[in-house]
């Protein structure tokens, strides 16, 4: 009687052993992720409306080209929140690029681009658009935001009558390997700003050749 007594109880002492721990010492459980719309609200008190318009304009659009799924806006919006305060040049193309500045800080969180080199794209960016003095500023903006921080086959070219490959044989001659690189960037511009309709649709006022290289 008293040795099954004894085997009951050690079985009981190992069970509670076992099992996972409880209040005081329990690690905390994760915090729930925010919802869309707080994201997109932390990012206007961070006087980040312009980037939180885009994300809410990608996720509510009827075409699926550059469409995001509400998660998927709401990750940027916290990657945005979270990386513009300690970067001052993706913080700076926020004001003049912020649909190019959504996909750059994108790149970085899923497309493995090093955050060094979203930085410098960021710089040359605003370098660039400040010396161009573009009249039409927005247009340039939404045209160049689908290959940001891109290799050639992760743009999607659906509806342009033409596709990556050929785009990339094209560029290629230009030394644009991709758009992951500050010189890559510059190297595009350099050769797309020659091309006729550059001047006709972004009006440019100032001249390419002022554009310091990175």
């Amino acid at each position: 009687m008293a040795r099954g007594l004894l085997v009951t109880v050690s079985a009981l002492v190992v069970t509670i052993a076992l099992s996972p721990a409880t209040g005081a010492g329990a690690p905390p459980a994760s915090a729930p992720l925010p919802s869309l719309e707080q994201a997109l609200a932390r990012l206007r008190s961070q006087r980040l409306g312009a980037a939180a318009d885009v994300l809410a304009a990608r996720v509510a659009q009827r075409g699926a080209k550059m469409k995001l799924a509400p998660s998927q806006a709401r990750d940027a919006a916290l990657a945005l929140a979270r990386r513009l305060p300690s970067s001052p040049s993706l913080r700076a193309l926020h004001d003049v690029m912020p649909q190019s500045l959504v996909e750059l800080v994108r790149a970085v969180e899923e497309r493995s681009l090093p955050v060094g080199d979203a930085e410098a794209i960021a710089a040359y960016l605003v370098r660039l658009t400040s010396t161009l003095r573009l009249g039409n500023l927005a247009h340039f903006d939404a045209n160049h935001s689908h290959v940001i921080g891109r290799h050639w086959h992760e743009i999607d070219y659906t509806g342009e009558g033409t596709t990556w490959q050929a785009r990339r044989k094209h560029w290629a001659r230009f030394g644009v390997a991709d758009f992951r690189t500050a010189t890559h960037v510059h190297r595009y511009f350099v050769a797309e700003s020659k091309l006729g309709y550059f001047k006709r649709i972004y009006r440019p006022r100032g001249r390419m050749a002022d554009v310091a290289a990175p």
